[in-house]
């Protein structure tokens, strides 16, 4: 299948943008390439690129050695406001998908890449990673590798999210990443494999924990405000078990019913509390959803409609989200009641914007804290 006219006018402008794109990531942060059991970033034939998700511009950084620009899955969120909508629809042979999701129409974009002789890039958790750790990878991505039978490639992405902690709203000097390729399934051997099979080898080869990793090298990640943001991933003090008491400034976080203080440290861990990073800290609190959905949490937050079909939004203005007895509340330039039973597809994009389905509506909902607290309160998968 020959490339279409877009295919062509893309790639031309991505090779005239592609050195001032690494310029630009080289101010961003010093990154490391390895390329081991044969995979070569010059090959021409199509091939899977499968990455952990660790922060927002990985999908940036994982396609940069490569000659031939992969295509990539993008969350359909990133196609709404400028200047990702223009990056990705008219330089980044970029595929929009709706989160957390099945998107018939993106599969069947990326088959068409590959025919025409294009590889792609997925990073198949769906969800940039808010604790530091690789977690769940869908299920769908195994079920297109075993269709589409080429070489399943995989890049181990280290250091990204503590350079770059979603969650932060305060930057980090001295940021590195170290990016390993590796040809992780043949092709000759994917018709061989069951889906439960090729997860597990995926599964396995994009594990990531980055307190595991920091621990090994102890970057130091200097900041004035380490902390701030933590409030949005952490909602459980694990000194008095009280809900949506954690607070921070600069580099300091401390809990507002029980007093325990302590601060974020130059290398990312936490000093002063139980648990010294936010992996375990995570997976501890995560005991608690049940009664998280008892509790009545609120934030200030900007509220907008999205257009899935058109990505255009639309402003509904400024005012609170507060959850209480199974349903968000929208009160201020907007107001409704909605029912948790009636929310599909809940995500968080970007730092903290919530993003849920109710009937044709798409609400983007930028909160100002406790946004992680808001989506398990409907959801248990991320």
């Amino acid at each position: 299948m020959e490339k279409s006219k877009l295919d062509k006018r893309q790639d031309r402008r991505m090779a005239i943008l592609k050195p001032l794109v690494h310029i630009w990531m080289k101010f961003d942060m010093k990154s490391t390439y390895h390329f081991h059991g044969g995979f070569d970033p010059k090959r021409k034939e199509p091939y899977v690129l499968l990455g952990n998700h660790t922060f927002m511009f990985d999908v940036v950084h994982v396609p940069l050695p490569i000659k031939k620009q992969p295509f990539i899955i993008a969350s359909h969120n990133l196609f709404v406001k400028q200047p990702t909508k223009f990056l990705l629809s008219k330089i980044a042979h970029a595929i929009p998908k709706t989160k957390s999701a099945s998107d018939i129409r993106s599969a069947r974009e990326l088959i068409g890449a590959v025919r025409r002789g294009y590889p792609i890039c997925i990073f198949p958790e769906g969800n940039t990673t808010f604790n530091g750790e690789t977690t769940y990878i869908e299920e769908s991505t195994m079920k297109l590798i075993k269709k589409l039978k080429i070489d399943v490639v995989t890049v181990h992405f280290k250091g990204g999210y503590l350079s770059k902690p979603r969650w932060a709203t305060g930057k980090r000097k001295n940021r590195r990443i170290d990016l390993t390729y590796d040809i992780a399934i043949p092709k000759d051997k994917v018709k061989d494999l069951s889906l439960q099979e090729i997860s597990t080898i995926i599964n396995d080869r994009l594990y990531h924990n980055d307190y595991e990793y920091q621990r090994q090298v102890m970057i130091p990640h200097p900041g004035k405000e380490l902390a701030e943001g933590l409030e949005n991933i952490l909602y459980v003090c694990p000194e008095c078990q009280s809900f949506s008491a954690i607070e921070t400034k600069g580099n300091e976080i401390w809990c507002n019913h029980c007093h325990t203080k302590g601060h974020v440290n130059k290398y990312g861990f936490i000093e002063g509390f139980t648990f010294d990073n936010t992996v375990e800290w995570d997976h501890w609190q995560r005991q608690f959803d049940q009664d998280l959905r008892r509790q009545v949490i609120t934030s200030p937050c900007t509220m907008q409609l999205v257009d899935d079909d058109t990505f255009e939004y639309e402003q509904l203005g400024e005012g609170t989200i507060t959850y209480k007895d199974h349903q968000f509340i929208l009160e201020g330039d907007y107001n409704e009641i909605i029912d948790c039973n009636d929310i599909k597809t809940p995500i968080i994009t970007l730092r903290r914007d919530f993003n849920f389905n109710v009937g044709t509506k798409h609400y983007l909902i930028k909160t100002h804290k406790y946004v992680s607290s808001f989506l398990r309160a409907v959801q248990e998968k991320y």
